[in-house]
């Protein structure tokens, strides 16, 4: 869809005709004037001479016409609407989440950074999906509503850091949160993707209250249980010795929580299950998804760059007239 920032732009399109109109009539004003022998051809000499002056200038008309288009900068938003899903991602950021329990390329890596892995490979892959960010310790927060902006969640995704908000672990809050960013959508694809390493620990609100909410709007709950059971490994500050301590995953809850709501509950102790689980959310069914507005593509450089060459023409075109 083609939008203009600046329309009022628009009503200066007759001013380069008018500009011309008065400058014709002040000509011609001047050569009456300056009048002083007579011909006895001066009819035809006026004729031809006026018919000279009348030739419009075309490359100037059409140059500032062109200036003026790109002044009221053209965009082009948005598209077509198409077949895709809603997701909600929601992000544990809790102290647990820097236990070192898995491998990335044969390198061990902490938890959240594992997340935010496979979540980069997940997002990388949707095609005409939108998505949202949730990231939640002590309180939840809204890092993104639904959008099809992928390049901004991939951005958000990669700055996420363990601590930013919290150590503890507020479930609850994340999944009224997330059923809050989704209500107003399609209740056919409402899907909120609950990523944790623990149990609820912190916030107001109980994930069981919270699940009531998200069957009433009919939120569906895909809970990924993350992390090995035992004892792991917890890497400290630079002068302390690594720890190891166990991270209770409260399983049972998780389990409630995805069956309740329509979704499924996964395990993942180990990075190549968690990314089929990915792969396994992947497959629901896609609806049609509204056109959204997607951030806009500039079209103003276009008629800025002719409109300056027109105008270099007709002055290069002038200077040679005047030479000749």
């Amino acid at each position: 869809m083609l939008n203009l920032v600046s329309p009022a732009w628009l009503l200066a399109l007759p001013l380069p005709w008018l500009l011309w109109l008065v400058a014709q009539q002040r000509r011609q004003i001047k050569a009456y004037q300056a009048t002083a022998l007579y011909h006895p051809q001066a009819a035809l000499l006026a004729s031809l001479s006026q018919q000279t002056r009348q030739q419009l200038p075309w490359l100037w008309l059409i140059g500032c016409t062109l200036l003026l288009l790109a002044l009221a900068r053209p965009q082009w938003l948005g598209g077509d609407d198409h077949q895709g899903r809603n997701f909600m991602l929601a992000i544990d950021i809790s102290s647990s989440m820097k236990a070192q329990d898995f491998y990335v390329d044969g390198l061990p890596v902490n938890r959240l950074d594992t997340i935010k892995h496979v979540a980069n490979q997940f997002i990388a892959a949707r095609q005409g999906d939108r998505i949202g960010l949730i990231v939640f310790a002590d309180d939840a927060y809204t890092l993104a509503p639904i959008t099809n902006d992928l390049q901004l969640i991939t951005g958000l995704l990669n700055d996420i850091s363990q601590g930013m908000a919290g150590q503890k672990t507020a479930m609850g809050q994340a999944i009224a949160l997330g059923v809050k960013r989704l209500e107003q959508l399609d209740n056919k694809s409402r899907n909120l993707i609950l990523l944790t390493d623990g149990s609820n620990t912190a916030g107001e609100i109980h994930p069981l209250n919270a699940l009531e909410i998200a069957k009433l709007h009919q939120v569906k709950i895909y809970t990924i249980g993350v992390g090995n059971s035992g004892k792991v490994l917890f890497q400290r500050g630079p002068a302390q010795d690594p720890d190891f301590v166990e991270v209770p995953l409260d399983e049972t809850l998780l389990q409630q929580l995805a069956s309740e709501s329509g979704g499924r509950y996964y395990r993942a102790g180990d990075t190549e299950t968690l990314q089929q689980i990915i792969q396994d959310i992947e497959q629901l069914e896609t609806i049609p998804i509204e056109a959204m507005i997607s951030p806009p593509r500039e079209w103003y450089l276009l008629p800025l760059l002719v409109g300056l060459v027109l105008l270099g023409l007709n002055q290069w075109r002038n200077t040679r007239e005047a030479m000749a």
